[in-house]
């Protein structure tokens, strides 16, 4: 162990907060999860690939010097050999939404993408008013939708596609657009106590609808814009929105949107079978229902990319199991590499050095569904990170737009990844909870939560004022220790137990059975033989922890994960931050460098409240 001015224990953190929030690493402290692979990947260029008609479009995300399909990749922005990233700057959902609204928004209301030679799409229109929206920003909401409104939207309802130099270059709608804007009118309507939304929605979703939407044997499905109306039928995975349908028929109770939801479901999880990712365009045959993935307008190929990536959050964030279920194949095919690769075949392989801030959203989203909620934290962290280092329009929208739609219900999804900021939303709904039942594997599979069910789930036996907790025990390992409070020193490091044979609780954060993460801590050895937590690394999902407390109740907690993380960087926020219910933190060192001289690695071990 290596502080920095004298010997400690390796799991000695840097108390950075007050209490109950997330205590900043010491030099003890392991590296984030998703920094395990030393797999070379260069940061963020934008999509230089993907359009969004039949025709050949300027590309829509490619900043200005990147290479067209076919040229020459243009160096490196990442060194060879380098991890996946960490921001200098940690961000909450809304202070990403906010960092995206003062970079990109101009005051009249305009979506400028200053990397795409400052034009406008309707895309970005709806995501400057879905963020306005998702951090309650009223004024800046009015001033995108009437901006797109008087620029963009067509006679027939829908939102012309590409402005710039002051007109409409390119008319043709494109559907994710226009249902992304509907979805952020029902719920500013909602928000903001504003009819003129409300109606404004119900005549964008008929016009989606309408024109946007086919039958077929497979179900309703939607085109990727009117312009697709051909059979076989144009369809691009990303565009649908499970929580978009639902607010939409819940406005206005058309029973097309029903339609439209199962038939984007049936599409997904036929691309997802066999363990496949979802590409970023496909078509489907009216007559037989038949999906097919395909290269994109531009003909580069079936691949999973910018596009594709969406698919993975729209269908996370949805309050529908069955959503989950239809992208529950895909899992385990972004888990091939921990720095991953903005683009890649349908298997999961990297097919560019490049990082981009929407596919660590994409891999966020499908961790959090399969209850890796460590990991998911780490890789948004990895797409500030890229936005960080290679600022672009479509990479900051969603950072932003990933944490609003994971880690709140601020745009009226259910976040797995749940938090404070979305216990303050205002829109009803189910919502997700990181808590749930593990698999075989030991992972925590996260089940939505019935309406009307309070933030904090399970058991919550509130411990009275004064009370503390005594003495942790753990049977599976045979551990009993009484219990030292840790407390930081002036210079906000956590102090270590005096003795390897006794644990300690940080005594500034959570007492073990309240709402948060309580966090206990011991030495593994004394460097002559074992410490207390020797045979932590042994423990597996459902064992038991029990922790005493002071007027005589026991709060009893299950593992459902643990995790090694590596030095470095502390995935605090995940480890100390605020969650729903009463969880509990297990850390002690792990892996001896012996040519350092010290433990380079932790072990945390994560348990939720039980009894």
């Amino acid at each position: 162990m290596s502080p920095p001015v004298r010997e400690v224990s390796c799991w000695r953190p840097t108390a950075a907060r007050a209490p109950r929030s997330p205590v900043s690493p010491g030099p003890w402290a392991s590296s984030s999860v998703f920094a395990r692979s030393s797999v070379a990947v260069r940061r963020s260029r934008e999509d230089r690939s993907s359009d969004r008609g039949p025709r050949r479009r300027p590309d829509r995300r490619a900043r200005p010097g990147a290479c067209a399909p076919g040229d020459p990749a243009p160096a490196p922005t990442t060194p060879a050999g380098t991890s996946a990233p960490e921001p200098d700057r940690a961000r909450t959902a809304v202070e990403a939404g906010e960092d995206f609204l003062a970079t990109y928004v101009d005051p009249d209301g305009r979506v400028v993408r200053h990397d795409q030679e400052g034009d406008t799409v309707s895309e970005g229109q709806a995501y400057g008013m879905l963020v306005a929206v998702g951090v309650g920003d009223a004024e800046t909401f009015d001033a995108t939708w009437t901006w797109t409104r008087d620029n963009l939207q067509r006679a027939d309802g829908l939102l012309s596609w590409r402005w710039a130099d002051g007109a409409v270059v390119d008319d043709e709608p494109a559907s994710d657009a226009d249902l992304d804007a509907a979805r952020a009118l029902v719920l500013a309507g909602e928000r903001f106590d504003e009819p003129a939304y409300t109606e404004a929605a119900t005549a964008l979703g008929q016009a989606v609808l309408d024109l946007e939407t086919a039958e077929t044997a497979l179900g309703r499905v939607l085109l990727a814009g009117p312009w697709a109306d051909v059979d076989p039928y144009q369809v691009n995975p990303s565009y649908p929105s499970p929580v978009a349908t639902r607010l939409l028929a819940e406005l206005d109770g058309d029973p097309r949107w029903a339609e439209l939801d199962a038939g984007s479901r049936a599409v997904t999880a036929e691309l997802t079978t066999g363990g496949t990712l979802p590409p970023n365009w496909a078509q489907v045959h009216a007559a037989d229902g038949r999906v097919e993935a395909m290269p994109g307008p531009d003909g580069r190929g079936v691949l999973f990319g910018y596009d594709a990536a969406r698919t993975l959050v729209r269908y996370v964030e949805s309050c529908d199991p069955d959503d989950h279920a239809a992208i529950a194949p895909a899992v385990g095919a972004l888990e091939q590499q921990e720095v991953l690769a903005a683009e890649l075949d349908l298997g999961g392989a990297a097919l560019t050095q490049d990082q981009h801030p929407v596919t660590y959203v994409a891999r966020a989203a499908i961790r959090a569904l399969d209850g890796d909620l460590t990991g998911a934290a780490a890789d948004l962290r990895a797409s500030d990170a890229v936005v960080e280092e290679n600022p672009t329009y479509f990479g900051a929208a969603w950072a932003a737009l990933g944490r609003l739609s994971l880690e709140t219900d601020l745009l009226g999804g259910c976040p797995p990844l749940a938090g404070d900021e979305s216990a303050a939303a205002t829109t009803d709904g189910a919502q997700a909870s990181p808590s749930g039942t593990s698999d075989a594997e030991g992972r925590l599979t996260l089940q939505p939560r019935a309406e009307g069910v309070p933030t904090a789930t399970g058991p919550q036996p509130i411990p009275a004022a004064g009370v503390v907790p005594t003495t942790v025990r753990i049977p599976e390992i045979d551990v009993t220790s009484a219990l030292e409070d840790l407390v930081r020193d002036p210079d906000r490091v956590l102090n270590d137990p005096a003795v390897p044979e006794v644990a300690g609780w940080f005594s500034e954060g959570t007492v073990p059975g309240s709402v948060g993460p309580a966090v206990i801590a011991g030495h593994v050895d004394s460097g002559v033989e074992g410490a207390i937590f020797r045979d932590l690394d042994r423990l597996t999902a459902g064992s038991e922890v029990l922790v005493d407390l002071s007027d005589g109740t026991t709060a009893t907690f299950r593992v459902t994960h643990a995790e090694v993380v590596p030095q470095a960087q502390f995935p605090t926020e995940v480890v100390y931050g605020p969650v729903p219910d009463a969880q509990l933190r297990l850390i002690t060192c792990h892996t001896f460098d012996r040519a350092a001289g010290r433990y380079t690695q932790n072990l945390v071990v994560f348990a939720t409240l039980v009894a």
